[in-house]
């Protein structure tokens, strides 16, 4: 009896000693993990406001991440609320009704360097909602500054792929016309569905405003030689294309619907839909947020 105790002991302390260094090793980790996901973002958005690799932001740039968060009342109503940068590096949570109307404006104690872990941030966001609601992360939009000047925009989206989501961004300039695309998670076939992540299909919905977008489909048609050739920059390079001669192809085919991939027209169609929405929502809750903010009279940071 003695010696089964005797295992029993050494095995539970075992446990707990494995069970420590685990611990340790998730908690040193997952920081690690945190950091690599944030500065994949920050070159991400970076890279589709035009300053990608070898390209040095400006000093000047200013991008402001601005939270979105689904808030249910104790009473079943739900309301918008966005975690805003103000000037003098305050933050706010202002809650809109879903026909746009503001209902609340409330100080977050905290500056918005702090609120960029989810975890902080979502319990900052607790303390301040009327008592007995409830709040839930949705997304983060991104609007970004030159100096004084409105650079553009950054919106995420997801859509349902040929296999499983597809997790995108969209930036856009202010009058909301597509500067570029990226796609941040996919799990479409390899040499297939895939290709969207390439410059040659997601480029094609550049230039394309927000008119273009509500009549845009795809089409299963080879894409034209000579704008194949500019939408690669490895292409257009091998064939000594000026910056001039690529805009000009670009402007040429600026109306085209989207060029589906040989063999993956469903994931075409995805990507697709997928930009096609994120834009819509994006530019019908931006405007929504700021007439509430011009009512509130809120001095946001942007």
């Amino acid at each position: 009896m003695k010696e089964i105790l005797k295992i029993a002991a050494s095995l539970t302390a075992v446990c707990i000693a494995a069970s420590m260094i685990l611990g340790f090793v998730y908690a040193k980790t997952e920081h690690a993990r945190k950091a690599n996901e944030e500065r994949i973002e920050q070159e991400t958005i970076q890279g589709l406001l035009g300053y990608g690799p070898g390209q040095k932001p400006p000093s000047d740039l200013r991008i402001y991440p601005v939270y979105r968060y689904v808030v249910t009342s104790e009473k079943g109503e739900t309301s918008l609320g966005y975690v805003l940068p103000l000037k003098d590096k305050k933050v706010a949570l202002a809650e809109i009704d879903l026909s746009g109307n503001p209902l609340r404006v409330v100080p977050i104690p905290a500056e918005m360097s702090a609120l960029t872990d989810k975890a902080t941030r979502d319990n900052a966001v607790n303390l301040v909602i009327t008592k007995g609601s409830k709040s839930v992360y949705a997304q983060t939009i991104f609007v970004a500054d030159l100096g004084d000047k409105r650079l553009g925009y950054v919106a995420p989206g997801v859509t349902q792929g040929f296999k499983t989501f597809i997790k995108l961004m969209v930036s856009l300039n202010p009058d909301f016309t597509v500067t570029g695309v990226a796609v941040t998670y996919s799990e479409e076939d390899p040499g297939l569905g895939a290709e969207i992540q390439k410059n040659f299909f997601r480029d094609q919905f550049v230039g394309k405003t927000q008119d273009m977008l509500k009549k845009l489909t795809v089409v299963k048609e080879p894409l034209p030689g000579d704008y194949a050739a500019v939408l690669d920059p490895a292409k257009a390079k091998k064939k000594g294309l000026t910056a001039e001669q690529i805009k000009e192809v670009k402007q040429k085919h600026l109306n085209d619907n989207i060029y589906a991939l040989t063999g993956a027209t469903i994931s075409s169609r995805a990507l697709t839909n997928g930009v096609i929405n994120t834009v819509k929502k994006f530019v019908y809750r931006l405007e929504i947020l700021s007439e509430a903010t011009k009512k509130e009279q809120l001095s946001v940071a942007f």
